[in-house]
């Protein structure tokens, strides 16, 4: 299915939008309820980021940072960049800051932002991917961004921490060893250029473990091999590992921040996205329920779709066969698209790196034709978009969209 076709099928959502205004209602009073839901926006401005709470997303109001409304944590976010390396666990904020602590933030009373907990490792830590579906609300389940090569043993040394999120202790740390592949290419100039792995993804699905990987030049540092690398291993022994490899698609996309980009239907299959060097062109491939190898009769190519074009954003599983992969609605098993949510909202592009779902409906940002943002609701049951909050035009990005309680 192309664009044009699924504009057609998509008219009759613009439908929802003929009723709402075009500026929110700024001056009805959005009080806390501290026993009631709240929710948050990660936005960055010119002169820092802020997370601006709200009790309702679908509220017609305006979140803005401006005459104190936004909590301020440029201090705790020296850039914007570690947005990536940043994650919002049960209604707690993990930030990697500058590579020197870990934090755990909290929101308090809905105004307040309040570290309560820190972890220092020995050596620079940026947070990694997280392993959300073996993940608790007592222990987060969680990688550093790069592992360490040893090249004695010809491996990738990459930890999985085990992180109490009570007091940010480690309960234990298992070390995946992803064997190297013999591979040296040359440069131009005849010297020899010696790859590095970069972990995509990492997926625990019964007993085992599936962790994506792709080769990076050391010199460059762009991409070089355009076959995607999973290796397989049991859990959490860590035994009888092996790598499968697949060409189709060119190698496992992503890289080392939390973005995630495998997924686990409602079959247990194993869905891994791929992407080609010097392109945007993705595919997924499969791992079947109770298989340790890509399925040779599956590869759903999606290279005329720009999935991720502008955005990090977290695979989101949605339920009865479908999957959010910004900014298209897939039904992966069957190899369609079934929605694309800029012709759903009438334009604009999400680059948030944190989205979520409540009572099977998904919550992203995006940024209209118009410079305009606006949190949406997408309902995978009736495949339609509703209009919520507005967010100050003055703001440069949306990071994250999160439910805090």
């Amino acid at each position: 299915m192309n664009i044009k076709h699924l504009l057609a099928t998509c008219l009759a959502a613009t439908a929802f939008f003929t009723a709402c205004k075009d500026s929110p209602n700024t001056t009805d009073p959005d009080p806390i309820d501290q026993m009631g839901s709240l929710y948050s926006v990660w936005a960055t401005t010119e002169k820092g980021s802020y997370i601006l709470t709200t009790s309702s997303l679908m509220k017609d109001t305006l979140l803005s940072p401006k005459d104190n409304k936004g909590i301020d944590i440029t201090s705790h976010m020296p850039a914007a960049f570690y947005a990536i390396y940043a994650y919002n666990h049960h209604g707690k904020f993990y930030l990697s800051n500058d590579g020197k602590r870990f934090s755990q933030f909290e929101v308090i009373n809905g105004s307040q932002w309040k570290e309560t907990n820190s972890l220092s490792f020995a050596n620079p830590f940026f947070m990694g991917k997280v392993l959300d579906n073996i993940s608790t609300a007592e222990e987060l389940v969680l990688t550093k961004t790069a592992g360490t090569t040893n090249k004695e043993k010809n491996v990738l040394e990459q930890p999985i921490y085990y992180m109490n999120t009570r007091d940010m202790s480690i309960n234990k740390t298992l070390n995946v060893e992803i064997p190297m592949i013999k591979y040296t290419p040359k440069q131009a100039n005849g010297e020899n250029d010696d790859p590095y792995i970069v972990p995509t993804s990492m997926t625990v699905r019964g007993d085992k473990l599936f962790v994506g990987h792709k080769y990076r030049s050391h010199i460059t540092k762009l991409d070089i091999i355009d076959t995607a690398y999973v290796y397989v291993c049991d859990y959490p022994s860590l035994a009888n590992g092996k790598i499968i490899k697949d060409p189709r698609g060119g190698f496992t996309a992503g890289h080392w921040e939390i973005n995630k980009t495998t997924f686990l239907d409602d079959n247990n299959d194993l869905y891994v996205m791929t992407r080609r060097t010097n392109s945007s062109s993705y595919g997924l491939l499969r791992i079947k329920n109770g298989e340790t190898s890509f399925d040779p009769n599956y590869f759903f190519d999606l290279k005329d779709y720009n999935v991720f074009k502008n955005s990090s954003s977290l695979i989101q599983k949605l339920g009865a066969g479908k999957a959010y992969i910004s900014p298209y609605v897939l039904d992966p098993a069957n190899k369609k698209v079934i929605a694309d949510l800029r012709i759903l909202i009438g334009g604009g592009e999400s680059r948030t790196t944190m989205n979520f779902m409540e009572n099977g409906k998904l919550y992203d940002v995006f940024k209209t034709d118009e410079s305009k943002w606006y949190v949406f609701e997408y309902n995978p049951e009736t495949n339609t978009v509703k209009r919520g909050a507005q967010i100050d035009p003055g703001v440069n990005t949306v990071y994250h969209v999160n439910k805090l309680r």
